[in-house]
């Protein structure tokens, strides 16, 4: 992607990031996000911010349709999730401390992430036009895939460490699906603010429960539905 492209791109974010509400670093309590988010990017606006002229923007693309082909590309890439990128790397610098604190470490590592960027709540409603616009599921999808399958060798390299298994009927990638459905559901919450903004030490508390449930040491071979039958004094 040349200079100028990136340019042009990053000032459609920006107008983006304005739409919702956003300043650099906070959203301003009772801000309504605008529904039309991909509508009101305009050839003539996003040139006028690159401080460039409409006639280079369709020097670069030639049509509106080519243009947001690129730019949900570039606002659905999986590095512009600060809450992917930071969760990644607070795995590899928690390795050696202990699971609790790993956890712990995780838990305030998502929120902080979620409160310095607009990027998830952006691409949350990015997804929400998902039904409506196969191109835009098609790109959600690949980001998640991009997120989830690197995090796998991760959590088979925890639960060694462990020595704990998976219980049937779990998969590596239906845990790495839900350990993202989990921190975005919490993350969603930390965005919107207020009373639903969970805390570090609830969302460590929800990461810890699941272990014991879906995970099993050496010798327990019960299933993730017996583990819950047994918790509730159920028969099978």
């Amino acid at each position: 992607m040349s200079d100028s492209r990136e340019v042009l791109l990053e000032a459609a974010w920006q107008l983006v990031v304005e739409s919702f509400g956003f300043e650099p670093t906070n959203r301003p309590p009772g801000r309504r996000v605008g529904a039309k988010i991909l509508e009101q990017l305009k050839a003539a606006d996003i040139a006028a911010r690159a401080d460039m002229t409409t006639g280079a923007f369709y020097n670069r693309w030639p049509n509106r349709e080519a243009f947001l082909a690129d730019f949900l590309d570039y606002a659905l890439s999986v590095e512009r999730s600060p809450t992917f990128q930071a969760v990644a790397a607070a795995y590899a610098e928690a390795n050696d401390l202990p699971l609790l604190e790993q956890i712990e470490r995780l838990a305030e590592v998502n929120l902080a992430a979620i409160a310095a960027n607009p990027s998830f709540a952006i691409q949350t409603h990015l997804w929400s036009l998902m039904r409506s616009r196969p191109d835009i599921r098609d790109r959600m999808e690949a980001m998640y895939r991009e997120f989830r399958d690197p995090m796998i060798p991760i959590y088979e390299a925890m639960l060694v460490g462990l020595g704990r298994q998976l219980r049937e009927p779990m998969t590596m990638p239906q845990l790495s699906n839900i350990m993202v459905a989990l921190s975005e559901g919490m993350t969603m919450q930390a965005v919107v603010g207020g009373g639903f903004a969970p805390t570090a030490e609830i969302f460590s508390l929800a990461l810890q429960a699941l272990i014991p449930v879906l995970t099993a040491p050496s010798g327990d071979e019960r299933s993730i539905q017996q583990v819950i039958a047994d918790e509730l004094g159920l028969t099978m």
